[in-house]
This record gives C-alpha cells, sequence and structure tokens, in this order.
C-alpha cells in the first residue's frame, strides 16, 4: 500500500518540533529528531557543544531534513524562550516537544546526599521540561493541537542506594507529566511520558561498550539491549495523531526491566 506508506512517512508533514539534548551520537534526543523529520516535521535541534550541534544539523540537512539548532544548555533560564522563539522565527510556530533532559549527576545514598545536591537532581530532571511546556505555549503551542513526551526512567519503581534522588526526581517528573497532562487536554494539547531502562548511548557507554551490549542486553526479558531508536519509536508514535487519545502515560521502553526486582543503571 505505497500511498499509506508515504502518507506515513509524512505523518508531521507541517509540525515543528523541538528536542531537546539531540546531538550525541548515539543518544535518544538525536534518534528522536531524526525520526520525526524524516517523518516531515521541521526540528529544532539543541546541545551544548557548537561543533557538535553543527555536525548534527549538516547530516541532517545532508538527508534533505528540515532542521535549524539552537547551541546552549537547555537548563539555562532564558532556555526555553530562545528554543520557542527560535522555532516561531525560522519554522513559523511549534506543534511538538521531546524533553530529554535529566540525569543522576550527584550518585549518593540517602546519608551521603546534600540538601543543594539533591535539589539540584530534582531540578535538572524537572524544571526545564516544565519552562519549555510554558515557553512554547506562549508561542502557540496549544493553537494546532500540541503534544508533549518527557523522557523519563524506571528508577522510581527500583530501589538503588545512591539513585536516592535521581528516583525521586523521575517520580516527580512522572507526576508532572500526569498533572500538566490534565490541565491541557481542556486546550487540546497531550502530554506523554517514555520510561527507558539501559539505552545504547553516549552516556551509558560504560555499561555496553565492553561487549557491545551484549551482556546488558542479555540480563533483559527481550534479550537485548535497547536502541536509542527504539525509544524514539515510542516517542514518535505518542506524538503522532495515532495516539491522539493518549495522554497523561508514561510508557516503558525498556525490554521488559519493568518486570524485573533488584537494581538499576540509570539513563539520560
Amino acid at each position: 500500500m505505497p500511498a499509506e506508506d508515504d502518507a506515513h512517512r509524512q505523518r508531521f508533514a507541517g509540525r515543528v518540533a523541538i528536542v531537546t539534548g539531540s546531538t550525541a551520537e548515539p543518544s535518544i534526543g538525536r534518534s528522536c529528531a531524526l525520526r520525526l523529520a524524516r517523518h516531515g516535521a521541521s526540528v529544532i535541534i539543541n546541545g551544548r557543544d557548537p561543533a557538535r550541534l553543527a555536525d548534527t544539523e549538516a547530516a541532517m540537512r545532508a538527508e534533505g531534513l528540515a532542521v535549524t539548532g539552537y547551541a546552549g544548555s537547555a537548563e539555562d533560564e532564558s532556555a526555553a524562550a530562545l528554543l520557542a522563539a527560535r522555532a516561531v522565527e525560522v519554522f513559523g510556530g511549534v506543534d511538538l516537544i521531546v524533553n530529554t533532559i535529566g540525569g543522576a549527576p550527584h550518585p549518593r545514598p540517602f546519608d551521603a546526599i546534600s540538601e543543594a545536591e539533591f535539589s539540584d537532581t530534582v531540578r535538572l530532571n524537572t524544571w526545564p521540561a516544565l519552562a519549555l511546556i510554558r515557553a512554547a505555549l506562549e508561542r502557540g503551542l496549544a493553537e494546532g493541537g500540541g503534544a508533549v513526551v518527557n523522557i523519563s526512567s524506571g528508577s522510581p519503581r527500583k530501589t538503588t542506594s545512591q539513585m536516592v534522588a535521581y528516583a525521586a526526581a523521575k517520580a516527580a517528573l512522572n507526576a508532572m507529566t500526569r498533572t500538566i497532562a490534565a490541565d491541557l487536554a481542556p486546550r487540546g494539547v497531550r502530554v506523554n511520558a517514555v520510561s527507558p531502562g539501559l539505552v545504547r548511548t553516549t552516556a551509558t557507554r560504560a555499561s555496553w561498550e565492553h561487549d557491545g551490549g551484549q551482556a546488558a542486553g542479555a540480563a533483559l526479558p527481550t534479550g537485548r539491549l535497547t536502541e536509542a531508536d527504539d525509544v524514539a519509536g515510542a516517542v514518535t508514535f505518542l506524538l503522532s495523531d495515532e495516539a491522539r487519545q493518549i495522554t497523561g502515560v508514561t510508557l516503558d521502553v525498556d525490554g521488559g526491566n519493568h518486570l524485573r526486582g533488584g537494581g538499576w543503571t540509570p539513563i539520560s
């Protein structure tokens, strides 16, 4: 059915997407940006390193994709407004958001982590996402039925001692996702989250590089390590009209890791 295939490949035609943290290779953000652009979206990519941002932008344009970059940390106070403004300036609006910013900068148990470190972890995993959603709303996100996906984690269901702050932060992100989804549903904006497990990315290289991810993959029910593109597939589905009746959910994309007990290696 070629016509249906063509329509599927262009399912984001006319849409403008912002994808934070989208220049590392491999990374969830870059895979999301590529999928969205290959399916017709115009994409604002973002990264801290201007050279890597330029390389990613050039690689996407070489494929004939509509893309422009914003160099800078999405954690900065001004970043959300600047990203939303760039989307409007270059492509005329903003319809889709993928929030990938997060991490565990202070991996310590509860009796060793400081209040400042705990608060810093929670902010990193929540505030940039909230700020970008607000900035995009000011720039018309709700005018055309927008959609948002936040990248969460399975850590809130794990009990790894050193990840106490990270687990709390991602639990906060999940609660934030549901609450904002309820607030924005009457305005036609859907808000969901994806919860990956260990993913083959630059941030987790130490966990898979020595054997190509065979051991990490074998430990999962599905028998293989999750790829960044696996996560991007779920993200683009949730952003698409195929998921128009889905909002306020957190979707596990972890090779079945949520079915198991035990420790956790964080991503993002």
